[in-house]
């Protein structure tokens, strides 16, 4: 809501100001709050995903490239 300022003036001299609205908005703050946590969160579960497939795909490599893991769990090529 937009404030709204009357002023009253005597001889060029400011006398009184009259403020009319607020300029703090409840549900504007609420909404950007919730915004922001949704914000975070979704970064935070792209950072753990990309983290996650980074993981897999180097553990993957490392048990192609391991003769003696082959030998262990006992598959052979």
């Amino acid at each position: 809501m937009p404030r709204i300022i009357r002023e009253k003036y005597e001889n060029g001299v400011l006398v009184e100001r009259e403020i009319e609205g607020s300029a703090f908005n409840l549900r504007k703050w609420v909404q950007l709050t919730i915004h922001s946590i949704i914000a975070i969160s979704l970064a935070v579960l792209a950072a753990v995903a990309v983290h996650d497939s980074l993981a897999v795909r180097n553990s993957l490599s490392q048990e192609e490239t391991s003769a003696a893991n082959c030998e262990r769990s006992g598959f052979r090529s």
